[in-house]
């Protein structure tokens, strides 16, 4: 599937405010899903104070997002390729995941 995979990655743990080069946006093919996979295109992805919270390395109640992994967050996604019986073109999904967008 052609197309760009664009992801927020975790470039170092802000101290204070977040500030430029915490974050960097990458570019990356699309990739293709595997057996029991689908690949989804984010429509929505939450911004808000929990995002600061996985930024940290503190205690919490999910594991940090670790320096150089995809910054996550809650996300509303469209289906569009599957290999997983399950999900199906067009379906809508939700979740909690990387902060990715493809097109």
């Amino acid at each position: 599937m052609a197309g760009t995979n664009r992801q927020w990655i975790l470039r170092k743990r802000p101290e204070g405010e977040i500030r430029p080069g915490d974050l960097e946006l990458v570019s990356s093919p699309v990739p293709s899903p595997g057996n029991g996979e689908f690949l989804a295109h984010t429509i929505y992805l939450s911004l808000d104070p929990t995002n600061r919270i996985w930024m940290s390395d503190m205690k919490q109640y999910m594991p940090p997002v670790q320096i150089g992994e995809v910054m996550r967050g809650g996300i509303l996604s469209v289906v569009e390729n599957s290999k997983n019986p399950n999900y199906k073109p067009g379906d809508i999904v939700m979740g909690i995941a990387g902060g990715r967008n493809m097109r």
